[in-house]
């Protein structure tokens, strides 16, 4: 019995907090949302919090229907002072407006929440673009800063295409996020070359990727793609795969035209040189995102569920016997 009333009591609470408390705009509420997702512990409070503030925040017409209810209340006042009820009369008006502020209530919080749950299912759709993917990625990354190393002349070939090119990814047992690489240019093969060699590492970090590197295994899985962002995420995209032009300028020498070019009418950014990652990092990265946008939903957007129904037809037929 204790825990039945002590439920009834957060119940409450939670519909209480819906209601009293500051409002946040879409922006805020959307920035809390994807600061609670990129974090390491993705605190359970937290998100319930993320809910009540962003279920509190939405505006919706059932709020309208207060005025009514106020105004049968009043209206009811006065005509119980005004009049003299039988008890019984006076106690059904008062049941019948208190049922319909209950469910008011009821009604205004569920569509609250399915406002809020909108927002946060585009929100968690739109992270299973190859943009927000390639955000979340290189947002971590480069943090010291990026050194390119030269390397043997022999990988030094200005007179081959770039699409004579081949790079490859060969998993690395011990750092799997830093495969080994080997470079083909026509019959001749490098040996595998550790990514530090060639500057593919973060400078504070020696186990840890950079940019250069999470691009190399992106242009493995996608050759070509768009990247959609707001201004400032598309320069900053532009000026890593500029970078990465350099490297491998830097690397392979200069040409009439880059390794990496951007389609000037539809905005996609092409490799033309042949990278094969052969641990499918890019791939698995884009499986992992896949799983944790379905466990995203299921716990920020649960289902309902459905009731189960009855087949009418059936059930008569029961109730008659017939299949005695």
């Amino acid at each position: 019995m204790l825990v039945f009333f002590k439920k009834k009591i957060k119940e409450s609470q939670q519909i209480i907090n819906l209601f009293l408390g500051p409002k946040y705009n879409r922006k805020k509420l959307v920035e809390n949302f994807h600061i609670w997702r990129l974090s390491i512990e993705r605190d359970p409070l937290e998100k319930d919090n993320i809910i009540i503030e962003g279920t509190r925040s939405q505006d919706t017409v059932f709020l309208q229907q207060w005025r009514w209810i106020i105004i049968q209340a009043v209206l009811w006042l006065i005509i119980s002072f005004k009049f003299s009820f039988s008890p019984v009369i006076n106690l059904m008006a008062f049941f019948t407006i208190l049922n319909q502020f209950i469910n008011n209530i009821l009604i205004i919080s569920k569509d609250k929440r399915q406002i809020f749950n909108t927002i946060i299912t585009q929100e968690i759709l739109s992270i299973k673009s190859l943009s927000s993917l390639l955000w979340d990625t290189l947002d971590g990354l480069d943090k010291g800063e990026m050194k390119m190393i030269n390397v043997d002349k022999l990988y030094y070939a200005p007179e081959c295409e770039w699409t004579d090119i081949f790079i490859k990814l060969i998993h690395n047992e011990y750092e799997n996020n830093l495969p080994y690489i080997q470079i083909n240019i026509g019959h001749e093969s490098s040996e595998l070359i550790h990514p530090s060699s060639l500057g593919l590492v973060d400078s504070s970090k020696e186990n840890k990727q950079n940019s250069l590197m999470a691009l190399l295994k992106l242009f493995s899985r996608h050759s070509h793609f768009v990247f959609d962002g707001h201004i400032s995420q598309k320069q900053s995209i532009e000026k890593k795969i500029q970078i990465l032009n350099n490297w491998f300028i830097i690397h392979f020498g200069e040409r009439d035209i880059r390794p990496i070019v951007q389609n000037e009418i539809m905005g996609s950014w092409e490799c033309f040189i042949n990278i094969n990652d052969t641990t499918n990092s890019w791939y698995e990265l884009e499986k992992e995102r896949d799983k944790d946008m379905k466990n995203l939903l299921s716990e920020w957007v649960p289902l309902e569920k459905e009731r189960e129904k009855v087949d009418q037809a059936a059930e008569s037929y029961k109730m008659k016997g017939y299949e005695w």
